[in-house]
């Protein structure tokens, strides 16, 4: 069952950027309600609810416009309201496809766009005529940076400047790391405890700015983790007395190169939004996915 969705996942949402092993591991998890609509045995269309999160819902395009989406979001909405949730959420919950609802639709200012061709705002239209809002108060989207655009100068791993060293952090400074994430944005700190990041032993690494043995900035470079050829960078943290002197921009550039230096044919970021923007747009990235992040109350 898990292959037969992920295969649906693929084919209807072309522009996700997931790791094909996780995908695979969200749609097999035994927590999963799934809710089908098959035609001479084929699947046509599939809602995937976990607790109060629409993880997938896609109808097959040859079977559109048939009442069938709507069909599937109502049973998902029963499904969510007969485990005891008072809220809809699509996208993100305890884990995520796509973080939101794929759309060329800002609903707050931005910049440094270059979004997919052929991307619409058809399918948050289809949520908001069912009663569903975007419910942050900001954007939410990727963005990429195709790497054979990207500048050969600017700053790399192992600088020095204005004092600051960008490098890779060793294993003993994690705690230090982890630390300087919680100052700067506690919620991202359970993402920098993995003593793998700092070992070389995964294809993701931490790139930290170290005044000293004091480490004042975070981000997190990815090779490949994300699917072949695409880079990554992410969960950007400057701790807060140091803020105002271009360490994030900087660490973005430096992580960015070394993805480059990698062999990677492009760089990707994901699942981030408004005033990162403006931060990642300054090393060449652009956002190609706006994300509705769709609520309703049932």
């Amino acid at each position: 069952m898990s292959e037969e969705l992920a295969q649906a996942f693929r084919r209807n949402f072309p522009l996700a950027v997931r790791e094909e092993r996780t995908v695979r591991a969200i749609l097999s998890d035994p927590q999963n309600r799934v809710i089908e609509k098959r035609e001479g045995g084929r699947l046509v269309g599939v809602s995937v609810v976990r607790k109060n999160a629409i993880l997938l819902l896609c109808v097959e395009e040859t079977h559109r416009k048939k009442g069938i989406g709507g069909e599937l979001l109502e049973r998902a909405e029963r499904c969510i309201r007969e485990q005891g949730f008072h809220k809809a959420v699509v996208g993100a919950g305890d884990d995520y496809l796509t973080p939101g609802v794929p759309t060329s639709r800002h609903y707050y200012d931005a910049v440094n766009e270059r979004l997919y061709p052929g991307l619409d705002e058809s399918a948050s239209a289809f949520f908001e005529k069912r009663g569903y809002r975007h419910g942050w108060d900001c954007n939410c989207f990727d963005m990429r940076f195709p790497l054979s655009q990207a500048p050969c100068g600017g700053p790399k791993v192992g600088d020095i400047l204005n004092g600051v060293q960008y490098r890779w952090a060793a294993p003993e400074e994690r705690d230090e790391v982890c630390r300087c994430v919680s100052d700067a944005w506690p919620e991202f700190a359970q993402w920098y405890r993995d003593q793998k990041l700092y070992t070389g032993e995964r294809s993701q690494r931490v790139l930290a700015a170290f005044d000293g043995e004091q480490a004042v900035g975070a981000l997190l470079v990815g090779v490949e983790t994300e699917g072949k050829d695409l880079g990554s960078v992410g969960c950007t943290a400057v701790r807060r007395a140091w803020r105002g002197k271009h360490i994030a921009a900087t660490m973005v550039k430096a992580g960015t190169r070394a993805v480059k230096d990698a062999g990677m044919k492009e760089a990707f970021l994901g699942y981030t939004y408004s005033g990162l923007d403006h931060l990642y747009g300054l090393a060449g990235y652009k956002i190609c996915t706006y994300y509705m992040m769709a609520e309703k109350e049932l």
